[in-house]
């Protein structure tokens, strides 16, 4: 729930040396937390979204997939009212591809978290219309119910041993529950005013707790036969310190996300005493850049002894031992910047989910010494639409949002025969559908996509906001057929293109997936002949030039335009090649601006 631009501000060319440094400092301590149990990653691994943008909360069912819900906002804390219906995706970790994409229907809202019940029900708070809704994946039907206080912004889910269905009012200071049996709503008011309550569990002995998010109040809160219990974290909690996600551990512990202050906290239930601090420990980590911010909120526990977490600022995910003894542990997340939030989760195979809102991604962190086993799995669900393969992560390493000059992704094409583009040349690996569809190969030191019908496609390096592509190729037939550069490319529904038709140059951008052309001007280019074109996007200015490979590149851009729709993404290739065309492309470079 916190914009694009608070991570796009705090970063800039001296924190990236800084970074760097605290960066190897971190993982050196992550070394010494794994000594003393914290949880080791040995993979991960991210996979675009079939369908929508900015994922949210993930949850489990009982064959071992993973749902996602697809708000397609960023709440700050509410979505605009002309916000479409999300969505919630359904993802098969087995064969690492994703099953189906549900469409919420016309007149629902946006789900932010998700929870299914002993039925196989899956239950979703939507805020934004103060509504809970219900997805029935045996009938593929929704259902939904209104909060009786209005305004209140039902949040976070959980569901209690009778069923019941357990929610958060955010935006008041109300907790509820939704008796599926009844169908009626329940509401009970928090002693503290204006407590903002956030995430919500449900413990082993069907107590209820939650997080008062409001930093003035920073407390815990227990629900249990009819009464509702606080107790505080601090005695005076600073202005950062903002309780989100909440968890229960092996031993009944609860423990909890504290949002801006870069810890985590336990509550040892036996030690509690309500209106006081008794048994609360806080455990605070060094962030691994020093000047990027810090914000905490994803939290939840292994079956090994660790407490997993993640931080959105810092783009990075991490583990402590349960124990309260130990060290941190950090990894960076597979994209850079991608804003890992509140869609943390630990499956029972004991890997590691998590949402990168601001790429688009799910993304699963494979334990050291943890050998997943096959879970079931499932075909694609009769009438939906799979999506596309994932495409894998293009690296781990962390990296700032790169300074003016850097090089983003380069590609010679220089390497054996192959299905898919595989590594590029600068090492990093080719996403989008390079990654997975057969109609990309490297042949005769070329990057080739033959027709198939469809657009295509290649996306490589980090996300960026002021970039720019240079590449060179060709397409076999003008036929209803282009190919072109993307800039601040999110997924297949949104992105924007340089292209040439053999009659035009074209800028052209999709936003939720409708497709708006910006402005072209003539162009004649020929089959089979090789032109190299530069797609440029500095602020709101679009700009793009074309040429034969081997001539003078013009000295002005052909085409510029503005637009303010998309702020960021990755750089790549974007092609229609259908009617048999082949298209071919010999260079690729993607340098910030």
């Amino acid at each position: 729930m916190y914009k694009r631009r608070i991570i796009l501000g705090l970063i800039s060319f001296a924190t990236l040396t800084a970074s760097v440094l605290m960066a190897f400092a971190v993982l050196s301590g992550g070394n010494n937390a794994r000594a003393s149990n914290a949880g080791a990653i040995s993979k991960v691994t991210d996979f675009y979204l079939s369908g929508g943008q900015e994922p949210w909360g993930v949850t489990f069912d009982s064959q071992g997939n993973v749902w996602v819900a697809v708000p397609g906002c960023d709440p700050s804390p509410t979505c605009s009212t002309s916000t479409p219906p999300g969505k919630i995706e359904e993802f098969n970790p087995t064969a690492s591809s994703w099953i189906a994409s549900y469409q919420l229907p016309s007149g629902y809202a946006q789900p932010l978290f998700l929870a299914f019940d002993g039925s196989g029900n899956l239950w979703f708070p939507m805020p934004m219309s103060n509504s809970i809704g219900m997805f029935s994946p045996q009938n593929h039907t929704f259902q939904q119910w209104a909060v009786p206080t209005a305004g209140s912004g039902p949040w976070d889910v959980a569901i209690d041993h009778n069923g019941k269905v357990w929610f958060t009012e955010h935006y008041t200071n109300k907790i509820g529950y939704l008796d599926p049996s009844t169908h009626t709503v329940h509401e009970f008011t928090t002693p503290a005013a204006n407590s903002q309550p956030y995430g919500i569990v449900v413990d082993g002995s069907n107590n209820v707790w939650f997080t008062e998010n409001n930093s003035a109040v920073a407390q815990i809160g227990e629900y249990t036969n009819g009464t509702i219990k606080e107790y505080k974290i601090r005695s005076n909690p600073p202005s950062g310190l903002t309780p989100h996600l909440i968890t229960v551990d092996t031993n009944g512990n609860i423990w909890w996300s504290e949002g801006w202050t870069a810890t985590i906290g336990r509550l040892i239930v036996s030690q509690a005493v309500p209106g006081t601090t008794n048994g609360v420990t806080e455990y605070t980590y060094t962030p691994p850049c020093s000047s990027c911010g810090t914000h905490t909120s994803g939290i939840a526990v292994d079956h090994s002894g660790n407490v997993w977490f993640d931080d959105s600022l810092q783009s990075v995910f991490g583990s402590f031992p349960l124990g309260g003894s130990g060290s941190f542990a950090f990894y960076n997340t597979p994209t850079s910047n991608s804003h890992p939030h509140d869609g943390l989760n630990v499956d029972g195979q004991n890997r590691i989910w998590f949402t990168e809102e601001f790429a688009n991604k799910l993304a699963e962190a494979i334990q050291s010494g943890v050998t997943p086993s096959p879970t079931a799995g499932k075909s694609p669900t009769p009438g939906m639409t799979p999506s596309p393969s994932p495409s894998p992560s293009p690296t781990m390493s962390p990296t700032p949002s790169p300074t003016p000059g850097t090089t983003l992704g380069q590609d010679t094409f220089q390497r054996a025969n192959q299905t898919y583009w595989g590594k590029a040349s600068d090492g990093q690996t080719w996403g989008g559908e390079a990654a997975t569809n057969s109609s990309f190969s490297i042949t005769n030191n070329a990057g080739q996509v033959n027709s198939n019908g469809n657009s295509y496609n290649a996306v490589l390096g980090p996300v960026a906001t002021n970039a720019q592509v240079l590449f060179s190729g060709s397409i076999s037939s003008f036929n209803n057929t282009n190919f072109g550069a993307v800039l601040r490319w999110k997924d297949t529904n949104n992105w924007y293109k340089a292209y040439i038709d053999g009659t035009n140059l074209v800028i052209q951008k999709k936003v939720n997936g409708t497709t708006t052309t910006l402005i072209t001007v003539p162009f004649k280019a020929t089959a089979g002949t090789s032109y190299t074109l530069r797609f440029s996007v500095v602020g709101t200015t679009l700009s793009a030039k074309v040429w034969q490979t081997g001539t003078s590149e013009p000295a002005n851009w052909m085409a510029t335009v503005n637009d303010s729709s998309l702020s960021s993404g990755y750089c790549g290739l974007r092609m229609l090649a259908q009617n048999g065309a082949v298209v071919r492309f010999t260079s690729f470079l993607a340098t910030a601006q």
